[in-house]
């Protein structure tokens, strides 16, 4: 699937899941270097609680699949500092619309007040030719399994969805 891009950003409502993110990664995101690794604290919960919910309205504007979809949870294999006010973070989330787990790559940067969110690449989903290979949820230990079997696969799939919002700003 090509690249797709969203220009929304600078005429559209900011919505309470964006100022969660914006807010609780500016806070992360000040005292570390780029490179760093984010560690777990309530702060990220929160970005990642606020992430499941942010996605989906931005696939949304582009593909209207998933106006009727979201995400069920957002599980990191890497996160970290990725540039100025930016994370990124590979790994896992559960479609909830019929609990399988899918790769998830997300690049976010906010801006400097910590508000809203400048910019976003997210790329969901491993495609095959039968269209996004969805994996069921059977337990956390078999999540997990998934998720580290990730690891080094980052470059190697063919994502299904692979969007971009706004505008990065350096």
């Amino acid at each position: 699937m090509a690249m797709l891009k969203s220009n929304k950003s600078s005429d559209r409502i900011t919505t309470r899941a964006e100022q969660i993110i914006a807010e609780s990664l500016l806070s992360i995101l000040n005292s570390m270097a780029t490179g760093d690794r984010i560690q777990e604290s309530p702060e990220f919960r929160d970005v990642l609680s606020a992430v499941e919910y942010f996605i989906p309205e931005v696939l949304s504007e582009i593909h209207p699949e998933w106006a009727h979809d979201s995400l069920d949870g957002v599980f990191p294999l890497v996160a970290a500092k990725s540039g100025v006010r930016t994370m990124s973070i590979f790994g896992q989330c559960i479609l909830i619309s019929d609990q399988t787990i899918v790769p998830l790559l997300v690049e976010i940067q906010v801006d400097t007040k910590g508000d809203k969110v400048t910019w976003l690449e997210c790329k969901l989903g491993a495609r095959d030719e039968s269209g996004m290979i969805r994996t069921p949820y059977r337990s956390p230990s078999a999540r997990i399994k998934l998720l580290h079997s990730l690891d080094g696969k980052r470059d190697l799939i063919d994502w299904a969805y692979n969007v971009t919002f706004g505008e990065r700003t350096d």
